[in-house]
Formats: structure tokens, C-alpha cells, sequence
């Protein structure tokens, strides 16, 4: 008995090996690289009684991954020990700058090998401001000394082997801790805005 051509030949066809030029193009997977620069904007907007309002913030950071992935069954997690150089550029209010530095703690978490993540980002510091301390009504900053928070999360994805890029959704905090009450109130700025970052690993 003969059997019929087509089905003999796709049973054949199904387990052959693809020629050179039907191969899958790989997907761009972030491996684990103990160093990375990046580079941060938020743009966020206060959400309280402060006068300074909007705030365009810049890190620049060094980061550095001292650990093996944490492998729990299908879920990975890697994590990141950064250090950033803080500029927030003050767009709407009686104060100017701050300028600071805010060591922090980034968690990743891939996506099976899509070359996405999924992250998060909180960094504490300290840093200085234009303030006008002499001025008890501006409702600016209440002194120059003041402390930051900061926290960010969203999605990431990678670029090549050494290029990411990522955006999420962003807090800022500033205050100087009620250090200047009673001469002035410290009135805590809080906004919330965007993120969007760009890192080179190596």
C-alpha cells in the first residue's frame, strides 16, 4: 500500500532542522553585568501646599550588580546597588535647583527571555537648594540643607547585550526634616511625574 505524498512529506518536514536561512532571529536578552552607567530624567509635579511645583530632576549614577540572580521556581531577581549625582532643576516656584547625592537600591525582574523587565527604584540622600531662608512666606524650601526621596517603577528593556533603556512612573520627596522650624516651616515637597533612563552595562 502507498502512502500519500503530502502528509509523508510535512511528518518529514516537521522534525528537519532549519535551513540557514529560516533561522529564528534571537531576541536581545539583558544578561548580568557587575557594572552600569546610566542616566535619568523625572519630570514631576507637586501634589501639596509648597511653591515650588514643578520639577525637572536629573541622575546620573553608577550601579553596581555584586550578586547572582535570586532564582525562586520562575521568578528571577536581580539587584542593583546605585549611586547617583542628583540635579532638579525647580521650573515653577520661588526656589531654583537642588543638587545632591542619593545611593539607592534597584530591583529587576526579567521576563522569561523576552528582553523585558519589570523594575523598581528607591534612593534616599541629601543635598543642597537655593533657599531663601530669610523669607518666611515664599513657601519654598525652609532652608539650603535639605534631605531627598526618591521612587521609581515600571517596565525595561533591553537593547543589546549592554544597552537598556526604561520609563515608569515616578515620587520625589524634598524636605529639610523640620530642621528649620521654628524660624521658617518646613514645608515637604512631594510630586509625582515620569521616568524614562538609559543604561550601559560593561
Amino acid at each position: 500500500m502507498k502512502w500519500p505524498a503530502f502528509p509523508l512529506l510535512f511528518a518529514c518536514s516537521a522534525g528537519a532542522p532549519l535551513h540557514a536561512g529560516e533561522q529564528e532571529i534571537p531576541v536581545a536578552v539583558e544578561p548580568r553585568h557587575v557594572w552600569e552607567l546610566s542616566a535619568e530624567t523625572l519630570q514631576t509635579v507637586g501634589v501639596d501646599d509648597s511653591g515650588n511645583d514643578y520639577f525637572a530632576t536629573q541622575f546620573i549614577s553608577v550601579t553596581v550588580e555584586p550578586f547572582r540572580p535570586l532564582v525562586a521556581g520562575p521568578v528571577t531577581m536581580r539587584l542593583q546597588l546605585v549611586n547617583s549625582f542628583v540635579v532638579s532643576a525647580i521650573l515653577d516656584g520661588p526656589d531654583h535647583y537642588f543638587l545632591g547625592w542619593a545611593p539607592g537600591l534597584r530591583v529587576i525582574l526579567p521576563l522569561g527571555a523576552s528582553g523585558w523587565s519589570l523594575y523598581g527604584n528607591f534612593a534616599a540622600g541629601l543635598g543642597a537648594a537655593d533657599a531663601d531662608a530669610g523669607d518666611p512666606d515664599d513657601r519654598g524650601f525652609g532652608q539650603s540643607f535639605n534631605y531627598l526621596l526618591s521612587a521609581s517603577a515600571g517596565v525595561r528593556r533591553a537593547l543589546s547585550p549592554s544597552w537598556s533603556v526604561w520609563a515608569g512612573g515616578a515620587w520625589l520627596h524634598l524636605s529639610n526634616g523640620n530642621m528649620s522650624e521654628p524660624r521658617k516651616e518646613n514645608i515637604g515637597v512631594d510630586s509625582f511625574g515620569v521616568v524614562v533612563g538609559a543604561g550601559w552595562a560593561f
